[in-house]
């Protein structure tokens, strides 16, 4: 056996975790132990930290962390996996370890595969100010602590209001008079983190947050100093994350609160309304679609462009700027002008 292979066989014997003695390897692979040893030497010189266990059970085991035997890929498997790096700038995760990658994956591919990746690489961009912006070692920080239930601390920063918002509804995760206090600098916050949660383009963690004692829901591209502490928590009893963060996003950071109802179907109701936009839901008596505004006149324009029959659940002033959209519509269309004139 060429020694290339029989190391890469050692590499993949010692990814199983096990202790090997220098015989067994020996008569695994038939040769001498003095062989062994010379290969384990050149596996170390290579950067693998394989460890000598002493003993009479001793032998030869790996660092797990450091064992990553080289991937025997197809040339589709290849394919899809530098897509999918390519393409991971479009999540806010793009990272100098995501185009190291590709480039390698490139090298491996046949040449039609390579221009295909060179294409979407090409073809594929994100608009500045659309980039989520999330620093992927803040992911994985968040989802290590998700899963082995420890607190999590970073600071965070609210984004400032935007003309006619108040400091109260330009917030994320719900409104506190605590928040309120530091203004728009990043300040600390001690959650239990429950769920990652991506939508609309943005990435979202829903925590009980300790101090508010509360759920809350936070952006990732506005934390900073992630940091996952070693004080393991007891898992509480949460609503559903998925539709906490939804609610959030489209109506609770908002004045108003629009709740509509239509016998259409959930999937004809979210060509109306992206998941960014509004929170769809079934109900008993219909499908329910409800979306947050800072000023009903939008709303009425929004719920005018609905292309089905509807009920209006809530507020009650949505019907009154509905009727006076529908007045000012019917003076367009009569004398062609706007009834607002110059100045008003």
């Amino acid at each position: 056996m060429r020694s290339e292979t029989r190391l890469l066989s050692l590499l993949g014997m010692f990814a199983s975790n096990r202790t090997y003695s220098a015989q067994e390897l020996a008569g695994h692979f038939e040769c001498t132990p003095r062989t062994i040893r010379r290969d384990i030497a050149e596996l170390r010189e290579l950067g693998y930290v394989i460890r000598s266990v002493p003993g009479t059970a001793g032998g030869y085991r790996a660092e797990s962390r450091t064992m990553l035997p080289p991937l025997q890929l197809e040339a589709g498997e290849a394919l899809a996996t530098a897509v999918g790096l390519t393409l991971l700038r479009g999540a806010g995760l793009d990272t100098a370890n995501a185009e190291s990658a590709t480039e390698k994956l490139r090298g491996m591919l046949p040449p039609e595969a390579r221009t295909a990746v060179d294409e979407i690489s090409t073809a594929v961009s994100v608009p500045e100010g659309h980039v989520p912006g999330v620093d992927l070692d803040a992911v994985i920080t968040l989802a290590a602590a998700i899963t082995a239930r420890t607190v999590a601390t970073f600071d965070y920063r609210k984004r400032p209001p935007s003309w006619g918002e108040t400091t109260a509804t330009s917030e994320t995760d719900t409104p506190d008079p605590k928040d309120q206090a530091h203004g728009a600098k990043g300040q600390a916050r001690r959650v239990e983190p429950a769920q990652l949660v991506v939508l609309g383009g943005h990435w979202y963690l829903y925590a009980w947050d300790l101090e508010r004692s509360d759920w809350r829901v936070f952006r990732l591209d506005r934390m900073g100093g992630v940091h996952a502490t070693t004080l393991v928590f007891s898992p509480r009893d949460h609503p559903d994350a998925e539709a906490a963060v939804s609610s959030a996003v489209t109506s609770a950071a908002y004045r108003h609160t629009v709740v509509l109802r239509t016998d259409a179907g959930v999937g004809e109701a979210r060509r109306w309304f992206p998941s960014r936009a509004a929170t769809i839901t079934e109900a008993a008596d219909g499908v329910r679609v409800t979306f947050g505004v800072e000023d009903l006149r939008w709303a009425a324009v929004m719920v005018a462009m609905t292309p089905a029959p509807f009920d209006i659940i809530e507020p009650d002033g949505l019907l009154a700027e509905l009727t006076a959209l529908a007045d000012r519509a019917q003076s367009i269309g009569q004398t062609g002008k706007s009834p607002l004139g110059a100045g008003e």
